[in-house]
């Protein structure tokens, strides 16, 4: 066993060590290699809480000096708390939601790692960093809204997270750690932030259900097998300031169609490397980027003419719409002669 592992491992009670044991060997499909008494033991600890039972009590944490109450998987950090610590909630299977303080800057490592009932998280606008393995292996988060503020998401950070189908990067994001998203299956859309320059490696490996990923024009290299596995990902648009693609980059993408890539980018040297870095059946178009850079604006073109007829359509409606309502409009006047036609109806009644 490495030290790094049994420093991790380091402090865990027994529950904790078997539902590591017991996660390890279902992931593996060799759940019979359990014994029945561990079996026994890590199913009653993976377990969440049964509905039918009586509400327990709350449990009470010591994070890093501060109290930390927990009732019934719902666990609400205390404001002025700024640093969530590493492994804070690790392997907590019972936990079910979090709640982060205004104060709160930095989630710590593995804060969540393998909490797998985990399915609501508030992140705070004021969250900076997010740290290595924070979320990853929380199999029931579905969806994460990232504050504005956010500028770092650490290596792992929501790795085997199959649940998770949403999850917009923030603007001000700089730093996106390697295997970020890895095996996130659900996943559907990405965005790159304009401040990113570099997707690096495996970051979205096996992302099977992602079917659009925007790059931005500042990217400037995109690591090993960062988009490998996404095999329901039918068209990338590489910006013309690309400068690197890695080895296996967009391998085992079987509905990638055809890619454009700036003349200017490097690739893996060796021969075998460069040709898996797409599918065989993908069409690759080598351009200048001077040249990428007029065929985009040629597609914003082209755009803006499919689009025009809709547009212009719904332009004369509004305009018509504003125009019965002018000083000779039709809508102005049938207001004036439904309201004269009460007011005489008035007068006349009360002559009477």
């Amino acid at each position: 066993m490495s030290s790094r592992l049994a420093a991790r491992l380091a402090g865990l009670s027994r529950e904790q060590l078997l539902a590591i044991i017991a996660y390890q060997a279902i992931a593996n499909g060799e759940p019979e290699t359990l014994g029945a008494a561990t079996a026994a033991a890590a199913a009653g600890h993976l377990a969440p809480p049964s509905p039918n039972n009586a509400t327990p009590p709350p449990d009470t944490l010591d994070l890093g000096g501060w109290r930390v109450v927990v009732t019934d998987g719902h666990a609400v950090l205390p404001e002025g708390m700024t640093h969530l610590p590493d492994r804070a909630f690790i392997y907590s299977t019972a936990l079910v939601s979090v709640s982060c303080p205004s104060s709160l800057v930095s989630i710590g490592r593995s804060a969540f790692e393998l909490c797998l009932h985990l399915t609501s998280v508030t992140l705070n606008a004021g969250l900076v960093a997010i740290g290595d393995c924070a979320f990853s292996g929380c199999r029931s988060l579905t969806s994460l809204a990232f504050p504005p503020t956010l500028t770092s998401i650490g290596t792992h950070a929501f790795n085997r997270c199959p649940s998770l189908a949403s999850a917009a990067l923030p603007a001000g994001l700089t730093s996106l750690g390697i295997n970020a998203f890895d095996h996130c299956s659900s996943l559907a859309s990405v965005a790159l932030p304009a401040g990113l320059a570099v997707v690096g490696f495996q970051t979205f490996y096996g992302c099977s259900a992602l079917a659009s990923v925007t790059l931005p024009v500042g990217l400037t290299a995109i690591g090993d097998q960062a988009f490998r596995g996404c095999s329901s990902l039918a068209r990338v648009a590489l910006p013309a300031g690309l400068i690197s693609i890695g080895y296996a980059a967009f391998r085992d993408c079987p509905s990638l169609g055809r890619v454009t890539v700036p003349t200017r980018v490097t690739v893996p040297t060796a021969t075998h490397a460069a040709t898996h870095l797409f599918p065989p059946a993908t069409a690759l178009l080598r351009l200048p980027p001077a040249k990428m850079r007029w065929y985009a604006a040629v597609d914003l073109v082209l755009a803006y003419k499919r689009c025009r007829p809709g547009l212009l359509g719904w332009l004369e409606r509004a305009q018509i719409r504003l125009d019965a309502y002018g000083p000779d409009g039709a809508a102005r006047q049938r207001d004036r002669e439904e309201f004269e036609g009460d007011f005489a109806e008035g007068v006349g009644s009360s002559s009477a």
